[in-house]
């Protein structure tokens, strides 16, 4: 976490927090560099984002294309191009199984640098080229937006606030199997908005937003969550990695490391 902290700050200064916001997570001496690394965010530089992909179990080529694809639509607004390799790869895919290992999960933004080469940094468990189009919508493009340095908007505070604390603890240790602990980080800790890159208000309806029933909320009422890409979410993607810059910088010499590559 921290090394990932530091590159993120290196790459893309709009990453680092205010001071204030670094202050209020101390909690403790100024030693407490974990602390600070939480709240710095991991996006990538602005200048756009290029990464290869590898498919770590060989999968047949109908499915790596088509979720290629899917990782791609954040590229119709934004200046985002995943392409395959046959190489280490920057982004790697994996469909594990295992009860540590399963799952939909995706490291956020320039995390995947720091994670060890020989480790998946996203992964799709069952995925195949039978699964329904509506998952490869909901769940590939959710995960690419985490490898895009996206958090969860559910995780915002304004969304935060809806949600019965007891309610959410007894539901997901109930259907996902996570402790209080796990549902306290994943669903129940707000990001802290001044250290985030954002939209002016929480979109209930993002990619990136879990679906939460009406019978954990507060009022009653579901955070619908959302089933792909939203116009907000485009609109968001297309403003922190604006295609104009790409165009503006094409005969440029940017460094490996600040264009994203390894």
């Amino acid at each position: 976490m921290i090394e990932a902290a530091r590159l993120a700050a290196e790459m893309n200064p709009a990453n680092q927090p205010h001071s204030a916001i670094v202050a209020r997570a101390l909690g403790g001496p100024p030693t407490h560099r974990a602390s600070i690394a939480a709240v710095i965010a991991k996006k990538w530089p602005s200048t756009g984002v290029r990464l290869s992909v590898k498919f770590m179990d060989k999968p047949e080529t109908a499915l790596r294309k088509k979720i290629l694809s899917h990782m791609n639509a954040w590229g119709k607004t934004a200046n985002v191009v995943f392409t395959e390799t046959n190489g280490t790869g920057q982004v790697r895919i994996a469909r594990l199984d295992t009860q540590a290992d399963g799952g939909f999960w995706s490291y956020v933004g320039v995390e995947i640098l720091v994670i060890p080469p020989g480790e998946p940094t996203l992964n799709l468990e069952g995925f195949t080229i039978n699964t329904i189009d509506s998952e490869f919508n909901r769940v590939v493009r959710h995960e690419a937006g985490h490898t895009l340095g996206f958090p969860h908007e559910h995780m915002r505070r304004e969304l935060v606030d809806r949600i019965d604390e007891k309610k959410a603890i007894a539901f997901f240790g109930k259907t996902q199997g996570w402790s209080p602990q796990e549902v306290k980080e994943q669903v129940l800790t707000p990001i802290e908005e001044s250290a985030l890159l954002h939209t002016s208000n929480a979109d209930p309806k993002s990619i990136m937003c879990y679906q939460i029933p009406g019978s954990i909320t507060k009022s009653g009422k579901p955070i619908l969550g959302g089933t792909d890409i939203d116009d907000i979410d485009a609109s968001f993607a297309a403003s922190i990695y604006p295609k104009a810059v790409a165009k503006k910088t094409a005969t440029m010499k940017i460094p490996k490391r600040s264009a994203g590559f390894a």
